[in-house]
């Protein structure tokens, strides 16, 4: 039995106001705490009465994190605990909402269930980022890419400290498997199974006919440097600008110890969700 939730949403509060009082009265129904960060809780206007509203969720212990959005908020989620251990259950109010684990008009039955129990837990594969003597973990992706508004950048890559090769391009997606459906899908780089650890290599429009995106097992790392002259390249960990490259320095990217934990709900597939989300999705 659930006993203690967060519950997060994404910036658009209108879209998921209705949702998140159904959940907090469904929880008050099941006599599980429902904890919100002040933050949260101030955007959608809610009093004491109706969660727990607390100064954020670094160091709550909960079951797990409903996150009301698309993948970004899923995977913002995991950042707001310490560690990125604290499992995620997303209800998909965005556009794709891959990682998602229902509808918002399924939550009256199937999050019914969810709280009852009736779920399970799926571990994803946690990127480690080192760069400048800082470290930081990634869910989806860490990506190397141009300046904004600036020029194509030359980058070289190393594969488990053999250096690969060097080009010109807009930068380097280094990839999950639960990141593979993302900017390494749009780069043409191959979809993997959740289940897969490993790292995918793409790159973003290669000046060359020599790259092919790659596979890697989880006992190897990439490092990636910026062999641009004079510019800094941006460093994004999943989807959000957090450091620059600059020319001449380098980073490393490799699978961690940790792993996510997603909420997966009864009947979810992968690969129906694949087909769903990205083959017969409406044009």
């Amino acid at each position: 039995m659930v006993k203690r939730i967060a519950v997060i949403t994404h910036r658009r509060s209108e879209a998921t106001n209705l949702a998140l009082r159904e959940i907090l009265a469904m929880c008050r129904e099941l006599d599980i705490e429902a904890v919100i960060p002040r933050q949260e809780a101030e955007k959608s206007s809610l009093s004491g009465d109706e969660a727990t509203v607390v100064p954020d969720l670094l160091r709550e212990q909960v079951d797990f994190c409903v996150a009301l959005g698309g993948d970004g908020t899923i995977l913002r989620a995991f950042g707001r605990f310490q560690d990125m251990q604290t499992p995620v259950l997303g209800i998909n109010f965005g556009r794709i909402g891959f990682l998602s684990g229902m509808a918002p008009e399924e939550i009256g039955e199937r999050l019914k269930e969810v709280l009852l129990g009736n779920y399970g837990l799926m571990d994803l594969t946690l990127l480690r980022l080192v760069h400048g003597g800082t470290c930081n973990m990634a869910v989806n992706d860490v990506v190397v890419h141009k300046p904004e508004g600036g020029t194509s950048i030359r980058i070289g890559y190393a594969v488990g400290g053999l250096r690969m090769d060097s080009f010109s391009c807009d930068g380097m997606v280094v990839s999950t498997a639960a990141g593979s459906t993302a900017y390494n899908l749009s780069n043409g780089g191959p979809v993997a199974s959740l289940d897969l650890d490993v790292l995918i290599v793409s790159a973003i429009a290669p000046h060359t006919l020599r790259f092919r995106p790659l596979v890697l097992g989880g006992g190897g790392d990439v490092e990636i440097f910026n062999q641009a002259l004079g510019s800094a390249a941006s460093i994004c960990v999943d989807g959000r600008v957090c450091a620059q490259l600059p020319p001449g320095k380098s980073l490393t990217v490799s699978i961690s110890d940790k792993k996510a934990k997603l909420v997966r709900v009864p009947g979810a597939d992968f690969y129906r969700v694949l087909r769903d989300k990205f083959i017969n999705q409406p044009t």
